[in-house]
């Protein structure tokens, strides 16, 4: 069948990628599929600067702007056949073989960084580890290339890669999300879980890793459009038994709890936020600046 005008013309401003990683401690990288479809966990080939690079497909084939593609993106060669599952197998093998070797030099040097996976890539072997700060681990480096006659590299990851490499149970009591089907992370702040009138409580907050859990973001835009409307903690607002300050909300259910000024011991009663009429908006507090920076170290 021959192609259209129309199609000519979008496939000039488009190119075929899919997404690839070679360990789950690294970072998704792109590369072009043209002429070959690619479904999720299909294992292919790519050429490094050194040989072959065996990977994974973690984004399926697909069509993407030009303009979102760098000018650099190398190629797929090919579906992985047996042979390269083969040659690949007994490549890791060697590498794991170093992750015992790597972590007793790291003991024996004192070395504050854990080490959390090993991959095999570009004939080398790539160690992955999560530490606090910068580590200078050249020493390291030249020591375990000559115990295993090969080429090492140290890459440096954070909490949230360290989780993803180890996998772990969350307290929802499902695989964490960054094991299952994140692909990329995102940006989590405390003002997502304060959209949402969640307790500002560590233990609830915190995933796994340490850090501010990834699902605070999943319904963080329908919060936000459902605050819209409705008048922030500590206004001041007009009912239809008199003046009050709201004291909290039902965001769901658009219901706002009003402690009246004209009841005795200043009553509190629920109203539709419709019913609430704004006078006038709070002051920040200073509890809420405390807590946010409490809580910024947590973010990322």
């Amino acid at each position: 069948m021959t192609e259209t005008a129309t199609e000519k013309a979008l496939n000039k401003q488009t190119r075929k990628v899919a997404g690839v990683h070679f360990s789950k401690a690294g970072k998704i990288e792109y590369y072009l599929a043209e002429n070959i479809e690619l479904l999720a966990h299909d294992l292919v080939v790519i050429k490094g600067d050194h040989g072959n690079i065996m990977g994974r497909v973690i984004v399926p084939s697909r069509f993407v702007s030009m303009d979102d593609i760098a000018t650099n993106i190398k190629s797929i060669l090919r579906k992985a056949t047996s042979e390269d599952i083969n040659n690949h197998d007994m490549e890791m093998e060697h590498a794991r073989e170093g992750l015992e070797l790597c972590n007793q030099k790291i003991k024996e040097s004192g070395l504050p960084m854990k080490l959390v996976d090993v991959s095999y890539e570009d004939n080398k072997a790539i160690f992955f580890f999560f530490a606090e700060e910068r580590i200078d681990f050249r020493a390291l480096v030249k020591d375990m290339a000559s115990s295993l006659h090969m080429r090492i590299e140290m890459r440096q990851i954070g909490a949230r890669d360290e989780a993803k490499a180890l996998g772990s149970l969350g307290p929802c009591g499902l695989v964490c999300c960054c094991e299952t089907f994140l692909t990329e992370f995102s940006s989590i702040s405390i003002s997502m879980a304060k959209n949402q009138g969640l307790s500002p409580n560590p233990a609830k907050l915190t995933g796994m890793c340490g850090k501010l859990k990834c699902c605070l973001s999943y319904e963080n835009c329908t919060y936000q459009e459902e605050r819209k409307e409705m008048p922030p903690i500590g206004a001041k607002v007009k009912t239809n038994d008199g003046t009050g300050t709201v004291t909290g909300l039902d965001i769901l259910k658009h219901v706002c709890q009003v402690r009246l000024d004209e009841t005795e011991e200043r009553e509190e009663r629920r109203y539709k936020c419709d019913c609430c009429h704004l006078l006038s908006k709070p002051k920040s507090h200073e509890k809420e600046e405390k807590e946010d920076a409490e809580y910024g170290k947590l973010e990322g």
